[in-house]
């Protein structure tokens, strides 16, 4: 027994020793695959002589406006009508008044999507109240609507002038006192944008646009008040605030203030008109 015991504890202590050893505990070292570079993608920026982002006139294009003044609501219909590719490319337009019901076709020249001479339609829709007849004129200098990349060159932070020439004489109800002004055959329309882009939601009935470009716009022109014994001269100016939607065009328009300059004194007037894109059909 006393031979066997020493064995034992030697067995023991060898079979301890002899035991498969633990493999190491290895951490495992994590390698991350290199990050994509993702790069937005641009919105695509319809093309063409026409397509200016505040005008955007392709064939087929319409909209309908509604304009609200103290006299209560009118619809007008804007669309566009066939382009001519001759030595100037040139789109015609069709303006619907039922108020004064007229329907005018007018040509409109296009410059590398600039549009230069789109007619006084929106002044006329502002005049609702007032005028006889919708203004008759012609472009004389300036560009109406410039194209997306003078818009992109200048940030959307940019003013410009144009000037127009009226056609024909018409008359208007004077907003003071509601006597008859007259503007005279030939007499200049001076209109000037002024944009720092500023975007603002706007609601409509076609719509609601999160982030319409906001723009100043005022226009000017020569008025005679005719009287027994003479005539006084004077100058209207309207200034207003429009929104326009990039390729939708016009969405929104409203008269900010208004004053009449009359026996060589300002007088401010109080006009109230309201312009809503109704609905926009884009050519298919």
């Amino acid at each position: 027994m006393k031979k066997i015991l020493p064995l034992l504890l030697l067995w023991v202590f060898t079979a301890c020793n002899t035991a498969t050893p633990m493999p190491p505990t290895v951490t495992p070292t994590l390698t991350l695959a290199p990050t994509a570079t993702v790069t937005p993608t641009a919105t695509p920026v319809p093309e063409g002589p026409c397509v200016s982002p505040f005008l955007p006139l392709i064939t087929g294009n319409e909209w309908t406006y509604r304009a609200t003044s103290r006299s209560g609501e009118s619809l007008y219909k804007l669309r566009t009508l066939d382009r001519n590719d001759g030595r100037n490319i040139v789109i015609m337009v069709e303006f619907a008044d039922p108020k004064h019901e007229v329907t005018v076709i007018e040509p409109v020249v296009c410059m590398d999507g600039a549009v230069e001479n789109f007619p006084l339609f929106v002044v006329s829709m502002h005049f609702a109240d007032y005028l006889e007849k919708d203004f008759n004129t012609y472009h004389d200098t300036g560009i109406y609507a410039p194209s997306y990349q003078t818009f992109v060159g200048n940030d959307w932070v940019m003013d410009w002038d144009l000037d127009y020439l009226t056609e024909s004489s018409t008359q208007l109800k004077n907003p003071v006192d509601g006597q008859t002004l007259f503007v005279m055959q030939s007499s200049f329309i001076k209109l000037s944008f002024e944009m720092d882009g500023t975007r603002e939601a706007v609601t409509v009935p076609a719509g609601s646009y999160p982030q319409a470009l906001k723009v100043q716009y005022t226009f000017s022109f020569p008025v005679t008040l005719l009287l027994l014994n003479e005539s006084v001269g004077g100058t209207l100016t309207v200034n207003t605030i429009q929104w326009y939607e990039p390729y939708v065009g016009l969405v929104r328009a409203q008269i900010d203030s208004a004053s009449v300059l009359l026996y060589g004194k300002e007088i401010d007037i109080s006009m109230v008109s309201m312009i809503e894109l109704v609905e926009f059909n884009q050519a298919e």
